[in-house]
């Protein structure tokens, strides 16, 4: 799209501030009528919309500020879509189908217009991937940029939360782990061999198991995301089922093992304690794991053992290196972790 000012002439090189919140708002509204007209007795840009839902809806918000969740050297389109993945991987983790969002951006006044462009494409692009429709938001001035994406989507019939678990399940990943914080780790320190570049690839475009988690709504008796981190998650459930965990089999993704040979990087940091996987946590009861699987496959999603519950709450061990070690608690907490800059 070329962009166009009120007379018609080109200003794809100018700001956010050159034109002002109607022109931004009738961007957005432009690029959503058709797909709300469909789902909605409302127009895009009322001052609320309908939508079809059954009597009980799910619904998932989570933030992207630009000091903290976006690195630098990502592109613009990936942060939108990373934002959409984001909430929707929480969505994914209740076993929930996107119905629609809501999108709230705070946007720097000297924003180039092509970046705020980027960032709108990334995010209708994560939203038509999972099967939501953006429905509308908000947007106002900020110094720095601020993602709010809500998901309001259709519940399974079978509601998982995290405090399921008992002693004898199996715990159970939707992916390997490592190769999201590698990439981090490789776009931070400017870092650009094959190994390094396979990583970013996958950093910049997680999936959120929407598929999956539908099944497992019907088979796990916990379930989490892992936006954390895979040891924070499995701490979470742990609390939240008054358990533990012994991970026999970590589920290390063969890219984040290269990587940490050849750049002298801690394979454990990068498996348990990376963030941003948006893979599913889930325990499941032993006699239905092997339906579970079989589901899962033909859904074109995979489920990885990697250890059983035990009853020692609060503990989580893992076989590292030959030996059991106890895995710490630590993951990525705002507030209390080092910032990002672009």
């Amino acid at each position: 799209m070329v962009f166009k000012n009120l007379h018609g002439e080109d200003c794809k090189l100018k700001k956010l501030k050159d034109v002002g919140e109607r022109w931004i708002t009738r961007y957005i509204n432009s690029t959503l009528r058709e797909k709300v007209e469909k789902l909605s007795r409302l127009s895009v840009g009322d001052d609320a919309i309908d939508i079809p839902s059954p009597q009980k809806i799910l619904v998932a918000i989570d933030m992207m500020v630009e000091e903290t969740d976006i690195p630098r050297g990502i592109s613009w389109r990936d942060v939108g879509y990373r934002a959409v993945t984001s909430t929707t991987s929480d969505i994914a983790a209740k076993g929930g189908k996107p119905i629609a969002y809501l999108v709230s951006l705070g946007l720097p006044p000297n924003m180039l217009l092509q970046d705020f462009e980027e960032l709108w494409k990334g995010i209708i692009e994560a939203a038509e991937i999972y099967g939501g429709v953006v429905v509308g938001g908000d947007t106002n001035t900020s110094s720095k940029v601020i993602i709010d994406v809500v998901c309001i989507a259709e519940p399974p019939q079978r509601l998982v939360s995290r405090s399921g678990a008992r002693v004898g399940d199996i715990v159970a990943v939707t992916g390997l782990f490592g190769s999201h914080s590698a990439g981090l780790h490789a776009l931070l320190n400017n870092i650009e061999d094959d190994t390094a570049i396979k990583a970013i690839e996958k950093m910049l475009r997680p999936v959120a198991r929407i598929k999956e988690g539908r099944v497992l709504s019907e088979y796990a008796t916990s379930c989490i995301d892992s936006s954390d981190g895979l040891a924070e998650s499995l701490y979470i459930l742990s609390e939240s089922s008054n358990i533990g965990f012994r991970v026999d089999h970590p589920p290390i993704d063969v890219i984040a093992e290269k990587y940490s040979e050849k750049h002298s990087v801690d394979l454990l940091d990068l498996v348990f304690y990376g963030g941003e996987e948006y893979e599913l946590v889930v325990t499941i009861k032993p006699e239905v794991w092997e339906e579970a699987c079989r589901e899962i496959e033909e859904v074109g999603g995979r489920l990885i053992k990697i250890g059983h519950v035990i009853d020692e709450p609060g503990k989580i061990y893992v076989r590292w290196g030959g030996e059991f070690i106890e895995l710490r608690k630590r993951g990525y907490t705002h507030f209390l972790e080092s910032s990002f800059s672009r």
